[in-house]
């Protein structure tokens, strides 16, 4: 093998050598935001304040877009959580979050994620137990801060819930309570929108990802379209 073929040789191997890292590295990160998320979902479950918190960046993008409106940065996710900052021993809100997908984008820095969010709320009141059965979807939003991941957003919709001997509550039923004003929560910083799909009957919560064979944007925008027409009439 002459030199020249020698050369071409190790910079083929060296081109490969670093796409081969810059997959590791993408495998790494998307493990790093599976556990992150997993975590928070832990924590969610018992209200655990300052854990939940800590899962957040300081970043001014940062946000809860959540059912009763949003909430703006760290310091409005501090607000949002205060609420429960001393909830009842016996309460237990069970998050189970499944199905995940996650995207780094290509500056290695942000990244995007969809999931099953299905769980049991368990809360005591002066009448009882409140039971319940809710399954959302989160897309997220992630920053990796100082190499950490940490949450950036979080937007949530949920499709459908159960209240134990009751009904199954379709979308509007859900959001019903934030509606009528009755969340006596902290006042979220942009108000709840009316018109956001999200309170309709057969919406479909738009996709962060283009189909993984085809490589196509998906249809819910067209879907969803109808929903809305359908509510018009």
């Amino acid at each position: 093998m002459n030199a020249t073929a020698l050369e071409a040789r190790i910079e083929a191997l060296e081109k490969k050598v670093k796409a081969q890292e810059k997959q590791l590295t993408i495998l790494k990160d998307i493990e790093a935001i599976k556990k992150l998320q997993k975590a928070y979902g832990y924590y969610v479950e018992h209200m655990m304040y300052q854990e939940i918190v800590d899962c957040f960046a300081d970043h001014p993008d940062t946000r809860l877009n959540w059912l009763e409106g949003q909430w703006l940065g760290k310091e409005g996710v501090e607000r949002y959580f205060s609420m429960v900052k001393e909830t009842p021993p016996n309460f237990s809100h069970q998050v189970m979050q499944i199905a995940g997908i996650v995207d780094i984008d290509p500056n290695g820095k942000t990244a995007s994620g969809r999931w099953y969010a299905f769980g049991g709320i368990f809360a005591p009141r002066p009448d009882g137990m409140r039971r319940s059965f809710v399954s959302g979807i989160y897309e997220m939003r992630y920053i990796k801060e100082k190499g950490i991941w940490k949450i950036l957003s979080i937007k949530w919709v949920i499709p459908y819930a159960v209240r134990i001997a009751g009904d199954w509550a379709m979308p509007e039923d859900v959001n019903r309570p934030y509606i009528n004003g009755e969340f006596h929560g902290p006042k979220p910083d942009v108000p709840i929108d009316l018109n956001d799909g999200r309170y309709l009957s057969g919406y479909i919560f738009p996709f962060h990802y283009k189909h993984p064979v085809t490589g196509k944007e998906t249809s819910e925008a067209e879907k969803n379209a109808r929903v809305f027409q359908l509510k018009k009439k």
